[in-house]
């Protein structure tokens, strides 16, 4: 796949975040329109900013690592349903500030500030 324009790349966005959405069970077509998306952010010199939320921190890991929603309450060993009340902006509890620290890096000044 070939993005050539801001319309192409904003619909290869909105078709990654659907499929994202969907846990697709074929992954090469995601990855390659990921791969494609990637690529054409390169070439304009796209430079993610850095969030200032907790839950913008934890869409740019979900970004960064290419997790899903389900892929990411796995990695922190919680419950889906916690992951959505953390990702609506829901409070955290001291016991997920460290798995956030522990196993996604972080900063747990960031955590304190930030939730």
């Amino acid at each position: 796949m070939d993005i050539r324009s801001q319309a192409d790349y904003h619909q290869a966005l909105d078709q990654f975040t659907a499929w994202m959405d969907k846990e697709p069970t074929d992954l090469a077509p995601m990855l390659a329109l990921r791969d494609a998306i990637s690529a054409y952010e390169k070439t304009q010199g796209y430079e993610l900013p850095e969030p200032q939320t907790l839950v913008g921190r934890l869409e740019l890991e979900m970004y960064r690592r290419k997790l899903n929603k389900k892929n990411l309450a796995a990695l922190l060993d919680i419950p889906a349903s916690r992951l959505s009340d953390v990702l609506q902006g829901r409070r955290i509890n001291l016991d997920l500030a460290k798995r956030l620290y522990k196993r996604l890096g972080i900063p747990a000044d960031f955590i304190l500030e930030a939730a």
